[in-house]
């Protein structure tokens, strides 16, 4: 939840372009705790899916969104965005016409809005 807060409070920050290099520069710190923590396990709460993951993968995405690549130094965290989107049902919604992955955030945020 530190990690989504201080993102959300970045992106809705009239400050953002001073805030984005900070925010950049931390990023990778922030991944290798992620990587850390989930290892080898193919969630993060053990060997079955939890509510936790689904936080973690909106996180994950958010951050991949708003820099592309970030994950590319963490391979484990690389393929837990792909099982997670390999599961049937989120596939099914990902290829769906009803799925947006955009905007991430509401009209009055200055980044992720469009």
């Amino acid at each position: 939840m530190d990690n989504r807060m201080q993102f959300g409070m970045m992106c809705y920050s009239p400050d953002f372009e001073k805030l984005k290099p900070e925010y950049l520069k931390g990023l990778p710190e922030k991944l290798q705790l992620y990587s850390q923590f989930l290892g080898k396990r193919p969630w993060f709460a053990g060997d079955k899916i939890t509510f936790a993951d689904f936080l973690v993968y909106d996180v994950l995405d958010q951050n991949r969104i708003f820099e592309p690549g970030c994950l590319d130094a963490f391979p484990n965290l690389k393929d837990f965005m792909s099982r997670f989107e390999g599961l049937e049902e989120i596939s099914a919604c990902m290829k769906s016409s009803r799925f947006l992955p955009r905007p991430v955030f509401m009209k009055n945020a200055t980044w992720g809005n469009k």
